[in-house]
């Protein structure tokens, strides 16, 4: 649309990113209760005078050196166009710092791109960062961020989105509702998760290697673990191994931990 400030340009975008990204649907009628609750999202966070807003959720937040792993649920709401890919496939994601404050910290916090000394990015954002360079180049300014950290260990968070010269001090008269509208509409929107999103990890696992490795988490040998399956323990070391692998582990002790780190098993 030649001619029209961004701001306004950014007023057309309304980018969804597919539920589990690339992982089964949940059952129609719990989409369209999701898409309900995306709704009602978009015009709670409007009449709070937000532009746009991101929702994710992560099952397991960080690789088990630290980290962030993709969302196996991210929602953007009115954002450019190529946000998603750059996030999603690009790796812009783990590399954000309003992401990775997020995962530091418990309390709400504003922040800014255009000014970040002004704001809890001072620490976080260099020079030359390519997620402030897209977001400034885009013109969204400034935003709020709720953390939500999961008595489960899982991780959610939900930004608010602001475009122009708006001043950080206006988000922070919002941030208390805007704090628990991000608790009330993530309890609203978990209900509707399948499993897959629930239960996403970066690794997978057969149910054998699963099994095997529960069963190593106990204490038993590879011997006692084909008596339990009634395998043989040549089997058994066969799946131990390929977890080993999967899991990039060196050994059966490394291999139970990033498991357990995955919630592979319990």
């Amino acid at each position: 649309m030649p001619g029209e400030p961004m701001a306004l340009i950014l007023h057309h975008y309304a980018v969804s990113i597919p539920f589990s990204l690339g992982k089964a649907m949940p059952p129609a009628s719990d989409r369209h209760a999701l898409d309900a609750e995306l709704s009602k999202l978009q015009v709670e966070t409007a009449a709070l005078g937000f532009e746009a807003f991101i929702y994710d959720y992560s099952p397991v937040p960080t690789s088990i050196e630290g980290d962030l792993i993709t969302p196996s649920f991210l929602h953007m709401e009115r954002v450019p166009p190529d946000m998603q890919g750059l996030w999603c496939n690009d790796g812009y994601y783990q590399i954000d710092p309003v992401q990775q404050l997020a995962l530091q910290c418990c309390a709400p916090f504003v922040w800014s791109y255009r000014h970040p000394e002004r704001t809890a990015l001072k620490a976080l954002v260099t020079k030359r960062d390519r997620v402030a360079e897209y977001m400034n180049d885009n013109d969204i300014a400034c935003g709020l961020t709720v953390p939500l950290h999961l008595r489960d260990g899982s991780f959610a968070t939900l930004t608010g989105m602001k475009h122009g010269q708006t001043h950080e001090a206006r988000l922070e008269e919002t941030m208390a509702e805007f704090s628990l509208l991000a608790h009330q509409f993530h309890d609203r929107a978990y209900s509707c998760f399948g499993s897959d999103a629930r239960n996403s990890s970066p690794v997978s696992l057969s149910s054998r290697e699963k099994e095997c490795l529960a069963y190593a988490a106990e204490g038993l040998t590879a011997k006692q673990i084909a008596r339990q399956l009634n395998r043989s323990t040549a089997t058994v070391n066969l799946h131990l191994n390929s977890a080993i692998h999967k899991l990039g582990a060196s050994n059966r002790v490394q291999a139970v931990v990033r498991a357990i780190h995955y919630r592979l098993i319990d």
